[in-house]
């Protein structure tokens, strides 16, 4: 159940997010500002009215799948989408806010018609200066998570994370032949163990802290085929990395999946958009491009780096993208997205002409 603005200030000592040297002189507006994007991803069905007016008239927002323009579209967008899923809960875990944007990660369950499902996200919220209205939001999640809840797609889907995961993932048993091993395509592990220590920099500045840790997360993000052994010093001992498919645990097994990951698409090159950076939690909206089976795509996704405190050891990291971008150039499965595609958009897009 979520509180009015008006109430946050009962519970504006419990924030987990401290302001910036800047926000400190306008202590309200940024209190204002966590309230509205926590009010903004924890709409329930019941209180739609109630966010409504914490957007701007022209809201811009995007998802994997629709777009919308304008307060009556966003209007009649979250009636729909609320309406399937009545039962929606959404849990915020980390956030951030610097100047005029807010990025928060977060768990969704509910149904959606009736069919269960779970999904982990990210999205990004741009607030007019000086105001706690937002004019642009862009949500990020796998549709990948519900098209596995529905019978005659989630086959779809397993075939491309079994496929993806015997490509890239060191871990997975995978049950097809022909995809070579982590030294096959000429992996090998540091002769110097301490190499994926990480480093510490305790020593440095904060500003000096705060510029190294946002060119070290731009880089763990913008990660090519040339450049990606350089940040493996950057990662802690304990380190984790998730995607919508994978799961990485340790350095050595990060190497050997970006590895693997280049190998197969030495073409492939992300461009960072926005990005933000609060204690030590770094979080940047991109796009990707590059070849799939041969097909071109891009892919819009979201990322969020997290440090050892006072340090440039990076020790988790998720990145947020919808599969579906990429299905859609594989000819077996581009109709089972584009299916799912249109039977979503049917169901929440006030702007769409559904054809059933």
């Amino acid at each position: 159940m979520k509180k009015s603005i008006s109430s946050f200030v009962l519970i504006s000592s419990m924030a987990m997010v401290p302001a910036t040297q800047a926000e400190a002189g306008r202590p309200h507006l940024y209190q204002q500002r966590l309230e509205v994007g926590r009010a903004l991803l924890e709409v329930r069905s019941a209180n739609v009215a109630e966010v409504l007016p914490y957007y701007t008239d022209d809201i811009e927002y995007h998802d994997p799948i629709v777009d919308i323009h304008g307060i009556q579209e966003m209007t009649a967008f979250l009636y729909r989408l609320l309406g399937a899923s009545p039962d929606l809960v959404t849990i915020v875990e980390d956030e951030t806010l610097v100047g005029d944007i807010y990025s928060a990660t977060w768990v969704m369950n509910g149904q959606f018609f009736g069919v269960p499902y779970k999904a982990k996200g990210i999205s990004i919220f741009k607030f007019e200066p000086g105001s706690a209205r937002v004019y642009y939001q862009r949500d990020y999640y796998s549709e990948g998570d519900i098209m596995a809840t529905i019978p005659g797609l989630d086959q779809a889907i397993l075939g491309f994370r079994t496929y993806y995961r015997c490509a890239v993932d060191p871990a997975f048993d995978c049950p097809f032949d022909g995809f070579p091993s982590g030294s096959a395509i000429g992996f090998q592990a540091p002769d110097n163990p301490r190499a994926l220590l990480g480093r510490d920099n305790r020593l440095r500045s904060p500003e000096q802290l705060r510029r190294a840790q946002l060119a070290v997360g731009r880089q763990l993000v913008a990660l090519d085929a040339e450049s990606w052994p350089s940040v493996l010093p950057y990662l802690a001992s304990s380190y984790e990395y998730h995607d919508p498919i994978v799961d990485i645990y340790g350095p050595a097994s990060m190497a050997e999946f970006l590895s693997r990951l280049f190998a197969g698409s030495s073409d492939l090159y992300t461009t960072i958009e926005d990005e933000t950076l609060v204690d030590g939690v770094y979080m940047a909206t991109w796009t990707m491009a590059g070849m799939f089976n041969g097909a071109p795509f891009s892919a819009p996704g979201m990322s969020i780096v997290k440090f050892v405190d006072g340090t440039l050891q990076a020790y988790y990291s998720r990145d947020y993208y919808t599969e579906g971008d990429i299905m859609t150039g594989v000819p077996e499965l581009a109709d089972a997205v584009q299916g799912f595609r249109v039977y979503y958009r049917c169901a929440v897009d006030p702007t769409f002409d559904c054809p059933f």
